[in-house]
């Protein structure tokens, strides 16, 4: 049943300024509308504050307006119930859109019970996705440093990409520390500063570094992004401490979803970051999957099927979880993996790898409800899994002939999918980004 509300609030925020509709009334008559509009100053929204409450209006409701309805939220959810709705569920017609419009349109389908609020996470947890985010986006710009030095590199005629698999391995970084610091060096001597394996190449080392034109220009760029590079690293060092501090309260769920094939440290503190770590809100995993937009979307109308693309969700959890399918799939004897070619055969690498993804985070959903650790199932559930996918196929397929398939059905075997008790990650020798500081 929807609860009647007699008194309610909506809420239309913007930049500057928010108006702010309250509707009071008994369900058998017409509400009274009052409107005010407040400056979104904290001392102005304390004013909103005591407005509401003199009201006696203790639940209001607002749209999620980029980043501009955190500062409402903040003062206003320690008095009064704070519901913030998905602008795609209530946004108005076009043509009929004014601020104090829509917040009363808010307030009235608050008032009658018709508006979901969207999942709010704790302070704790918004500060370890911060870090998270920030995180991602430094390690970003760190790729993005690597990719202009190699191109200054191309530049200048500097070929040992050709050679030399990656260019920031010990061997790349002595030979671009010496072409920076010793411009005098003859190719041999350079091809000399290879080590390991390298070593057999130094030929072709030779030949990838005769001639180059390394001018000082181009070793002043190729410095300031090296420069850059190992500034990145101390930030992304730190930022490491900070993620790791921040979850020690959930150090058992960390360690449980550890425990799942393709979900590194990092994927899992990603994972905790944006779903909180706390199943209660998601009733099941289709939830959580459709809330963090990763299952086949719903668009089916006068019985035909449309695109069943997936929409948009949360970007952060999802590049994760993408990561953590191709992981998956590289893990030998996994479920995953198996998943991964049986769709890919007939959907395509990129509708399977999205597949995989949906089904680690069901996965994730099932560690952390029963918070016990992943078990994979045995490979003889695996096989007769996959053969009674097989005859189900071929019945299908022989139904579709007008053959009675009567008497032909057999039970589908169930597996139970759980987990697998992996080992810890392996300390980096070089830090984070494998750049020697200088």
């Amino acid at each position: 049943m929807k609860k009647f509300l007699e008194v309610c609030a909506g809420i239309d925020v913007g930049k500057r300024e928010i108006a702010v509709t309250i509707l009071s009334g008994s369900p058998a008559v017409e509400p009274t509308a009052e409107t005010r509009t407040f400056d979104t100053t904290a001392t102005a929204l304390a004013g909103c504050l005591q407005w509401l409450l003199g009201k006696h209006c203790t639940t209001v409701v607002m749209e999620s307006t980029g980043s501009y309805w955190i500062p409402v939220w903040n003062v206003l959810s320690e008095s009064v119930a704070v519901i913030v709705a998905n602008p795609d569920h209530v946004k108005a017609r076009r043509g009929e859109k004014t601020d104090p419009a829509d917040s009363r349109r808010l307030a009235e389908r608050l008032r009658v019970g018709e508006v979901r609020g969207s999942f709010i996470p704790t302070k704790r947890i918004v500060e370890l996705r911060d870090l998270t985010r920030r995180r991602k986006r430094l390690l970003t710009a760190a790729s993005s440093e690597r990719n202009r030095v190699q191109k200054l590199l191309e530049q200048g005629s500097v070929k040992i990409g050709n050679v030399v698999s990656d260019v920031f391995g010990m061997t790349g970084q002595r030979i671009l520390d010496a072409l920076l610091r010793r411009p005098e060096l003859r190719p041999e001597e350079l091809a000399d500063l290879a080590q390991g394996s390298l070593r057999k190449k130094a030929p072709q080392l030779t030949e990838a570094l005769r001639g180059h034109r390394l001018d000082e220009h181009f070793r002043w760029m190729i410095q300031n992004c090296m420069d850059h590079l190992v500034f990145l690293e101390k930030q992304i060092t730190q930022i490491g401490e900070k993620i790791a501090e921040s979850l020690k309260p959930l150090e058992r769920e960390y360690e449980l979803l550890q425990t799942i094939p393709g979900v590194s440290a990092e994927t899992a503190a990603v994972i905790l970051a944006e779903t909180g770590g706390n199943m209660a809100q998601f009733p099941s995993d289709r939830h959580l999957t459709s809330w963090a937009g990763v299952c086949p979307g719903n668009n089916k109308s006068a019985g035909k099927q449309k695109s069943s693309s997936i929409k948009r969700g949360n970007r952060w959890l999802l590049a994760a979880l993408v990561q953590a399918a191709w992981g998956a799939v590289r893990k030998r004897g996994s479920i995953f993996k198996k998943r991964f070619y049986r769709i890919s055969q007939h959907r395509g690498r990129k509708r399977a790898v999205i597949a995989g993804a949906r089904s680690i985070l069901a996965v994730v959903w099932q560690v952390l409800s029963k918070m016990t650790p992943y078990e994979e199932p045995p490979s003889e559930i695996i096989e007769q899994r996959e053969i009674s996918k097989k005859v189900q196929h071929h019945l299908r397929r022989l139904r579709q002939l007008g053959v009675d398939t009567a008497g032909l059905e057999l039970p589908q075997f169930v597996g139970a999918a759980q987990a697998w008790n992996g080992s810890p990650p392996r300390p980096r020798a070089m830090g984070v980004l494998g750049i020697h500081a200088r």
